[in-house]
């Protein structure tokens, strides 16, 4: 951890970003949805280890870039506009338009399973289907939209908020740890498939590592709003 200005903020907001409660949340559904079974676990396994690592790699080539080219030229990003400036020497006068277009496309990606994760959990739980036309999606969809508002209607810093946003993901990380802890290693759940050991060996990893972060995240924020 940095032990400079907002050293805290950035590692919570990394790890709430990479290893994101709602991933561990949705990824099942999303095998449920695709129709995989015990007879696809290699490729289950294929699937998971392909996306962690293009994950790994891009998370590593942004923060390499902002690190080694941004941060070093004393280039920070505190607003908006400023990733603008940042463009312009490559792009020129497209540097707005690119910002325009990247900005949207990393929104719309995200928006989408952000909005979904709830109504499909409520759902799974209800009866295992996702009726997307139904009363409770919309309501639920609709209230995530409007709870999506609360920066640009306040006038918040967007730059401050998205990281903001990010660091309260590390709170929810060690529960959902440890609820998947408690599945696996539920004989009667399991239906006799044991778990290997060296799963349990890197969930409890995990869980600790989690901690460690949530408690970073705690002082991170108490230092924010102090």
């Amino acid at each position: 951890v940095p032990q400079v200005p907002g050293g805290k903020m950035m590692v919570a907001a990394f790890v709430g970003t990479t290893m994101a409660a709602a991933t561990f949340l949705s990824r099942p559904l999303f095998v449920k949805g695709k129709g995989w079974t015990k007879a696809h676990l290699k490729h289950q396994k294929k699937d998971a280890i392909s996306a962690a690592i293009l994950v790994f790699i891009i998370s590593a080539s942004i923060m390499a870039v902002a690190s080694g080219a941004l941060y070093y030229q004393g280039q920070p990003v505190t607003k908006v506009l400023d990733m603008v400036n940042v463009l312009e020497p490559i792009a020129g006068k497209f540097a707005l338009t690119l910002f325009v277009f990247g900005t949207l496309s990393a929104g719309l990606s995200s928006i989408f399973p952000c909005l979904l994760i709830a109504p499909i959990l409520l759902a799974d739980f209800q009866s295992g289907e996702l009726d997307t036309t139904s009363r409770q999606f919309r309501i639920i969809t609709a209230i995530a939209c409007l709870f999506a508002l609360i920066v640009p209607v306040f006038g918040a810093n967007p730059i401050e908020m998205q990281i903001l946003s990010q660091v309260f993901n590390v709170f929810v990380l060690p529960l959902v740890i440890i609820g998947i802890l408690l599945l696996i290693n539920n004989k009667k759940l399991m239906q006799g498939h044991a778990t290997g050991t060296l799963v349990n060996i890197g969930l409890v990893a995990a869980l600790f590592f989690s901690c460690i972060i949530s408690y970073n995240g705690i002082l991170a924020v108490a230092a924010y709003f102090s």
